[in-house]
């Protein structure tokens, strides 16, 4: 079986940010310093905040998420729902194998996991397959697609371990197969570069990253090359959102192309997003409009993204307008957004703590910590308002899918 980290406080929604700069705290890892200094110096002077947050966890040698050490859990910086408990992956199985029926139970039935890390949704969800639809095992292909080769080293041989390693294969992002079948992807979008954007005197400007001191910090100009082609003031038109003076914004041309490539790579199915975010027209309003990045290191959240380039998670919430928009250019539909709360609801997740209770091998100290975790999974005021977006290539939404049945 798949070990699992212990469990920790889950942050709630930070505070609001706004610019600012630290030096660099001795924790930060010298090769992303090194690379950020050359790439300023090479810019002359600055980088965009999208640059500088991919090269901090992206980088081949430092790069928050391409180190060996694992990050997530109790001695981590942050936790995520299928660590919390695995009735949470043993509830969305629910939801893959209803997809599954209305593909035709195609052979073979390909579930792409973005993100996988060490393979423990993948565990969660194949498990809840076999209970739910066992005759979905003949014919699966799980893929996970995760970018550090430790963890699809780890994944692959605690799946292995488990028994499971016969419907498993891992690949690296840029080497995706089309397929048939449904893609996951739980906290994936949220970590992918944003471009940081402020409303001055009617029109937008980019805030760039420069040298501060030892460290880093931020200093407003005009877009850049990128965001001028992305078009950022067309784009909040579209939404319907009106900025107003000093209004912040962080904007995703990653997410909007990591998306696309997942949409590209499903012939006919489903894709399952799961985040933190809101469509556009929520997202860009209230105390949001401060700015959504943060810093995540042993379970703290800052709104200073440059204490540690390397050695923290940064984020930002997940603008699921633009994730949609994106997939709709290569074919797919809308079937559905709703909150993690009433996705894991309708799904059913109530049930798994019922069946659980009327086991008699269940202690009561498991049991009450299932408890305790499926009302961490629904909180109204932490994971349950995550998002829940589902889209569909070429498969019906029709009746709806059994995720939107209960409205919270």
């Amino acid at each position: 079986m798949i070990s699992r980290p212990d469990r920790a406080p889950v942050a709630s929604e930070p505070s609001p940010a706004g610019l600012g700069g630290a030096p660099a705290a001795a924790g930060a890892h010298p090769a992303v310093i090194a690379t950020l200094r050359q790439a300023i110096a090479a810019g002359g002077g600055r980088i965009t905040f999208a640059d500088y947050m991919a090269t901090a966890l992206y980088h081949p040698v430092g790069g928050y998420y391409l180190q060996a050490e694992r990050r997530p859990g109790r001695g981590g910086d942050f936790l995520t729902a299928p660590e919390v408990h695995p009735f949470f992956g043993r509830t969305l199985a629910r939801q893959v194998v209803e997809c599954r029926e209305r593909l035709g139970r195609p052979r073979p039935f390909v579930v792409r996991e973005d993100g996988a890390g060490t393979g423990v949704l993948a565990f969660d969800v194949i498990s809840g397959l076999a209970d739910e639809a066992p005759e979905a095992l003949d014919g699966l292909r799980y893929r996970l697609v995760e970018p550090n080769p430790h963890r699809r080293a780890e994944a692959l041989a605690a799946l292995a371990g488990s028994g499971f390693g016969g419907v498993v294969e891992a690949t690296a992002p840029d080497a995706i197969e089309p397929f048939e079948g449904v893609a996951l992807a739980n906290e994936v979008a949220d970590a992918l570069p944003v471009h940081r954007l402020v409303s001055r005197d009617g029109a937008l400007r980019e805030g760039w990253v420069v040298r501060h001191g030892d460290g880093f910090g931020e200093e407003e100009g005009p877009l850049s090359p990128a965001m001028a082609a992305f078009d950022p003031a067309a784009y909040l038109a579209r939404v319907g959102v009106v900025p107003k003076e000093g209004d912040r914004f962080d904007l995703s041309p990653a997410a909007a192309v990591w998306m696309a490539g997942v949409a590209r790579s499903i012939r006919r199915g489903y894709a399952v997003v799961v985040d933190y975010g809101y469509q556009a027209a929520t997202l860009y309003r209230d105390h949001r409009l401060r700015g959504t990045v943060r810093a995540h290191r042993r379970h703290a959240v800052t709104d200073d993204p440059f204490g540690d380039p390397g050695r923290e998670d940064l984020t930002a919430h997940v603008d699921f307008t633009l994730l949609a928009e994106a997939a709709g250019r290569e074919g797919m539909a809308p079937a559905g957004f709703t909150t993690q709360a009433a996705f894991l609801a309708s799904l059913g997740l109530g049930d798994l703590l019922v069946r659980l209770g009327e086991d008699p091998g269940t202690t009561p100290a498991a049991y009450y910590a299932a408890q305790a975790a499926i009302l961490r999974l629904v909180d109204p005021g932490g994971m349950g308002r995550f998002g829940v977006l589902v889209l569909a290539k070429d498969a019906p939404v029709e009746p709806p899918l059994r995720a939107f049945g209960v409205r919270l």
